[in-house]
């Protein structure tokens, strides 16, 4: 009897320090996906149906009491691919930090401040119709230049001031290529250790009203001939709350040097929701002018849907998208903000999409 005893309490001695290090790790998610049908006007391409995950993602993180009100806190997050297995391993927000009366300091990567802007009014993000179809984009072909989630990162985030949030981020970008993961574009064999960028934003939330504003500036390269070269965006959100309905607006102004001429375009959103019970009646409109010395390149992105709340963390979604391009523009359904299916359009063309969704968070 007293030996089992001892057994136990030396199994119970050995536990308790590795029960003490993981208690804080939270576990969270995402789940989201669709069955789309998706025509991307081509006139060689039918209509295809296609199963989608849509931004699904899984994070841990956690903080630890370092005593004086400060704490260290950390995060890993991942995007999972319901429909084909996988997902890369710490491309979302993946950060170790210290929290206190001062804020929070963030180092890893992240969303920049004027990315997160977006956010607070888009009514189908991380969908087909993301607001990042059009906003954020540059050139003909939609690429996404501005929502960015890049790597080696310094992020500050104030307290809540009254209803006012200040955040800032700083880049420094040491030459790792890939446009999704960073400010630059690094050609091989080129020095791009001073290739960085920055982005802050303020926000303010106080009962039915909210505003933002945000600024963000990269230095870039292009090639080997124009290596200090910079391109900026200015962001303002608004939203305000009626009873059950929400209304929002986006602004944004990009410009650049004159090799980058293609990033100099105005966008625009209006967003608005109708609660009815665990109804919600969503739509969307964003629009986004000619670029710099190319007539005819802006388009426009219609949206309506309908969520339906099966419980707080469950939503069953219906949506209908729809981009009319101008002559010269390209802009296409899902290809800016990582849903793993997406089509590709010729100049010209109205890519639309109807889709079903069904969404969990945990």
């Amino acid at each position: 009897m007293m030996r089992k005893i001892l057994a136990a309490a030396i199994v119970s001695a050995f536990a308790a320090p590795a029960f003490a290090a993981t208690a804080n790790v939270d576990v969270y998610g995402v789940l989201n996906y669709a069955v789309a049908s998706i025509d991307s006007d081509t006139g060689a391409v039918d209509r295809q149906l296609t199963l989608a995950s849509q931004n699904s993602r899984i994070g841990f993180k956690g903080a630890e009491d370092l005593g004086g009100g400060l704490s260290a806190i950390w995060q890993i997050e991942s995007t999972v691919f319901l429909d084909e297995g996988g997902g890369p391993f710490a491309t979302r927000n993946t950060f170790v930090g210290l929290k206190g009366g001062f804020g929070s300091v963030l180092l890893g990567r992240h969303d920049t401040p004027v990315k997160m802007l977006r956010g607070k009014v888009d009514n189908f993000g991380d969908t087909f119709a993301d607001s990042r179809n059009l906003l954020g984009a540059n050139a003909v072909s939609g690429t996404s230049s501005y929502d960015l989630r890049p790597n080696n990162t310094a992020v500050y985030i104030s307290p809540n001031l009254s209803g006012l949030t200040l955040m800032a981020a700083y880049t420094a970008d040491h030459g790792v290529s890939g446009a999704g993961a960073t400010f630059t574009n690094c050609a091989a064999g080129l020095d791009c250790n001073d290739r960085d960028g920055y982005s802050v934003s303020a926000d303010y939330a106080n009962g039915p009203l909210m505003l933002g504003l945000g600024y963000e500036r990269h230095n870039t390269l292009i090639n080997a001939t124009n290596d200090d070269l910079e391109r900026s965006i200015w962001r303002a959100v608004a939203g305000f709350v009626v009873g059950d309905l929400k209304l929002g607006a986006e602004y944004e102004r990009a410009s650049a040097d004159a090799a980058l001429a293609s990033d100099d375009r105005n966008g625009w959103g209006l967003f608005a929701n109708y609660a009815l019970g665990n109804v919600v009646l969503k739509a969307n409109y964003l629009a986004v002018g000619d670029y710099d010395g190319v007539n005819d390149s802006g388009a426009k992105q219609y949206t309506v849907g309908v969520d339906y709340n099966l419980s707080k963390r469950t939503t069953a979604s219906v949506f209908y998208a729809q981009i009319k391009n101008d002559t010269n523009a390209g802009f296409d359904i899902g290809r800016a903000q990582g849903v793993s299916d997406s089509t590709t359009v010729a100049n010209g063309a109205d890519p639309s999409v109807l889709a079903l969704g069904l969404k969990h968070t945990f």
